[in-house]
C-alpha cells in the first residue's frame, strides 16, 4: 500500500483480485461438475462416437478396430466415474457390473440387425448403451459407491452462476 495513496484504488485492486479468484473457482467447479456428470453417460456416448466417427464396410459393418478403440474409451471413463466400484470389481466384487454387461449383449442381439450402419442409424441399439449405463451407476451403488449429489441441477446452476459473474467481472 502506497502512502497517500487512494482507498478505493486499493478496494478495487483487492476487488479484481477477489473476481479474478472467484472466477477461477467457478470455472474449477464447473468443469469438475460437467466431468461427474459426463461419467453417467459413458457407455452411450462411446457408442455415439462409434458411429459417428469410425468407417463402416459395405455390408454396414463397423471397422472393428475403429469400434474397440471407443469402447475402450468407453470402459475408462465408466473406471473414472465409479471409482470405488471399479476397484471392487478389480478384486472380483461388484458381480452386478457383470451382470450390466451381459444385459447390454442381450439387448444388442435383440434389437440389432446385424448391419451396425443401419443401428446407428436406427437408434434401438443406443438405447441398450443408456440402459447399460442406468444398469452400472445401480451396480456401482451396490458396491458401496455414493452418487453425487444433485448432478445435473448444481452444474446447471453453476454454470449460470459462471456466466453471471463472467458478465459482472468484465463490466468492472
Amino acid at each position: 500500500m502506497q502512502p497517500g495513496a487512494p482507498i478505493f484504488i486499493i478496494s478495487c485492486r483487492i476487488c479484481h483480485m477477489a473476481k479474478t479468484i472467484l472466477l477461477g473457482t467457478v470455472i474449477a467447479l464447473l468443469i469438475f461438475s460437467s466431468v461427474a456428470f459426463a461419467g453417467m453417460t459413458c457407455s452411450a456416448d462411446a457408442y455415439a462416437r462409434s458411429c459417428a466417427g469410425c468407417t463402416f464396410d459395405a455390408n454396414g459393418k463397423i471397422d472393428q478396430k475403429c469400434y474397440q478403440e471407443k469402447k475402450s474409451a468407453g470402459i475408462g471413463c465408466v473406471s473414472a466415474a465409479h471409482v470405488i466400484a471399479s476397484a471392487a470389481y478389480a478384486q472380483g466384487k461388484c458381480p452386478g457390473i457383470d451382470t450390466c454387461a451381459s444385459q447390454l449383449q442381450a439387448c444388442q442381439s435383440q434389437v440389432g440387425t446385424g448391419n451396425d450402419k443401419a443401428d446407428c442409424a436406427e437408434g434401438s441399439v443406443s438405447t441398450c448403451f443408456a440402459t447399460a449405463d442406468i444398469c452400472v451407476d445401480q451396480a456401482s451403488r451396490e458396491c458401496g459407491e455414493k452418487p453425487p449429489e444433485c448432478k445435473a441441477p448444481a452444474g446447471l446452476i453453476l454454470l449460470v452462476v459462471g456466466l453471471v459473474f463472467a458478465g459482472f467481472a468484465r463490466k468492472s
